[in-house]
């Protein structure tokens, strides 16, 4: 085998079922003392982002990180940039949304939204509604929930587009002792839930009423939901820890853990998901406990206690030492590897290793796969898609690409993608770039969403070397790094930065871009209005054009390029803005300076019985 490692060694058995606990990083921040600070960490291999807790008191020292500002890293712990946070008010909640922007709720109801580099940022209100302060949040993809002073809830579906609303009235009277929220795509009702701990029992509250789960077994220190929204974990604190999964609806009861022994004395520290039938506790003693379906457990011991972070085939585990990937293994990964398996793949990925060690019993192998051997092609390719070592991953399509040279007729398309996908997966994962994903994620996201991401790091190298590897258009590459340019030129004048620009993007094959306003109005925004018009001569679609040559003042020149485009609803978009915006008789100049727009004007005036016809500029 290519590796001196089993990769059995990394699997723990629970039944019939294995789950492996696989080291991604060592983290590379400097030491950092985690319990200083409040951490959200992004899905999808993202960010984490630290901010010092201002709820502690903390002793004065040289330690690291110690200001306002909320800090951002890489998962590998590398560090990518600082937001300099300047609102006086104490964050009630802040999480990573689905674009990877950071949602910062404040406990006046303001929330600001922050991009990967912290520029440019926006913000809305939660309303009049969140007047009485904000306490806590909770966050999906693009929505939050916001709990109140006087313990209502508030419900942001999508946070580009915000619509504050509020959901029932529970009429609670004290903080609950935790709480939860349900996703609106994870909902019968297709609208948010929470899920409150109130005395013993656990509210179901939406935006039509509540409903009183009728429990009798809290308080509940934690509540989870599962990514398919089926099941939930509670964790409860009241006459000794115990941690139970139950049905959505609350009615039938799953599995039940009562944990013993010292190291589980201390309070849960965080509770996730592993898929979607197995919760994850983490504790501040360090100790994380697996629970599976059927009350089955397996425990595993770290230095220090472990954020969680939700993934759609595992859960992510990392403090301040080391990040790990916890999932179930494949049955693909199962018939490959698992000890004494005769299946088809195995013995394929055998013969393999006998090959490599010249036997003469490889061909034999081989042939006694027979009829099986399209089975053990597939069975290999898909257990590398599953594997996260690379080593592994070379070893399994090796073998793969050997069983298909006995095939008379295959379809190399699947093997292909598979490296294709897998030089990508493993690209994202090393440690410079540090997004640590795996296949499935990789697949679940559109290919643009993974170039995106590298762009909001500033990879743009390797951003278009993807691009080309995988045959996709690599146009918002050069655009955003022709924004991230024109942002960083402070010193450089209008006409040294067209060259700069030009240059790079004239080296696009092809036409070049399709489009430069975002480029242009970048640099506009930036102060280079030269840079800007000379950059919007080479938009090749003049309704993109002329907008933006009217919010630069520049009328005289949008009128031309819609006259240019001969398109008629362009031209009176310009002639209307012109007679907002301009003293009558110097309107009248500018439009009967061309006849195009003059004609348009006159027929407008005619078709509304104005009496603008008869001003004789018109008429010249």
């Amino acid at each position: 085998m290519s590796s001196s490692i089993h990769p059995t060694a990394e699997w723990h058995a629970m039944q019939d079922v294995f789950y492996r606990k696989h080291r991604i990083y060592q983290m590379q921040w400097a030491e950092l003392d985690l319990a200083r600070f409040r951490v959200a960490a992004s899905s999808f291999g993202g960010p984490i982002a630290l901010l010092r807790d201002d709820r502690l008191l903390l002793e004065a020292g040289p330690a690291p990180l110690l200001d306002s500002a909320i800090h951002v890293f890489s998962a590998s712990g590398q560090t990518i940039g600082k937001i300099e946070y300047d609102g006086l008010q104490h964050i009630a909640g802040f999480s990573w949304n689905s674009r990877e922007q950071l949602v910062c709720v404040q406990e006046d109801g303001t929330v600001r939204i922050f991009s990967l580099s912290g520029q440019d940022p926006t913000s809305f209100s939660l309303g009049p509604d969140a007047s009485t302060s904000i306490l806590d949040c909770r966050f999906w993809d693009q929505g939050l929930v916001a709990m109140t002073g006087d313990f209502r809830f508030i419900y942001v579906n999508d946070i580009g587009e915000p619509k504050p609303k509020v959901l029932a009235d529970a009429h609670i009277t004290e903080h609950p002792h935790s709480w939860a929220i349900v996703p609106p795509h994870l909902t019968l009702s297709h609208h948010v839930e929470v899920l409150a701990s109130v005395g013993a029992t656990v509210l179901s509250i939406d935006a039509v009423g509540v409903q009183d789960q009728l429990l009798d077994h809290g308080p509940y220190a934690h509540i989870s939901v599962s990514p398919n929204g089926r099941l939930a974990a509670l964790c409860s604190d009241q006459g000794g820890r115990r941690i139970q999964v139950v049905s959505m609806d609350f009615q039938r009861s799953f599995s039940e853990y009562s944990p013993q022994g010292p190291i589980f004395d201390d309070h849960l520290f965080d509770i996730a998901w592993c898929g979607s039938d197995a919760a994850v506790a983490s504790f501040a003693s360090g100790e994380t406990l697996l629970l599976g379906p059927f009350g089955d457990t397996l425990s595993f011991t770290h230095d220090a206690p472990m954020h969680l972070v939700q993934e759609l085939d595992g859960v992510r585990m990392f403090n301040a030492l080391c990040h790990e990937f916890l999932c179930k293994v494949s049955e693909d990964a199962k018939s490959v590897f698992q000890i004494g398996s005769t299946s088809a793949a195995a013995l394929l990925y055998d013969a393999l290793d006998g090959i490599r060690a010249h036997s003469s019993r490889a061909d034999e192998t081989v042939r006694s796969i027979r009829d099986d051997m399209p089975q053990a092609v597939d069975t290999c390719i898909a257990a590398a898609g599953s594997e996260p070592v690379p080593e592994l991953q070379q070893s399994l399509l090796r073998a793969a690409s050997l069983g298909k040279s006995f095939l008379p007729v295959f379809s190399g398309d699947k093997l292909v993608d598979m490296c294709r996908s897998l030089r990508v997966v493993n690209c994202l994962s090393s440690y410079s770039v540090g997004i640590p994903v795996s296949l499935l994620q990789f697949q679940s996201l559109p290919f643009e969403e993974w170039v995106a991401r590298l762009l909001n790091r500033n990879q743009h190298k390797l951003a278009s070397a993807v691009c080309q590897y995988m045959e996709q258009p690599s146009d918002q590459v050069y655009i955003h790094w022709a924004c991230a340019k024109i942002r960083a030129s402070s010193t450089l004048d209008d006409d040294a930065l067209y060259r700069a620009l030009k240059d790079r993007l004239d080296t696009l094959p092809g036409s070049g871009i399709a489009s430069y306003v975002d480029i242009a109005e970048v640099a506009n925004h930036c102060g280079y209005q030269r840079l800007a018009i000379r950059l919007l001569h080479h938009e090749p679609r003049a309704a993109n054009q002329v907008p933006l040559l009217i919010s630069m003042g520049q009328d005289r020149a949008a009128m031309d390029e819609a006259i240019r485009s001969g398109d008629a609803d362009l031209v009176y978009f310009v002639i209307f803005h012109l007679f907002k915006a301009m003293p009558l008789g110097e309107f009248f100049q500018v439009v009967s300076r061309t006849q195009a727009a003059g004609r348009l004007f006159e027929r407008y005036c005619i078709d509304q019985n104005s009496p603008m016809t008869l001003s004789p500029n018109l008429r010249n």
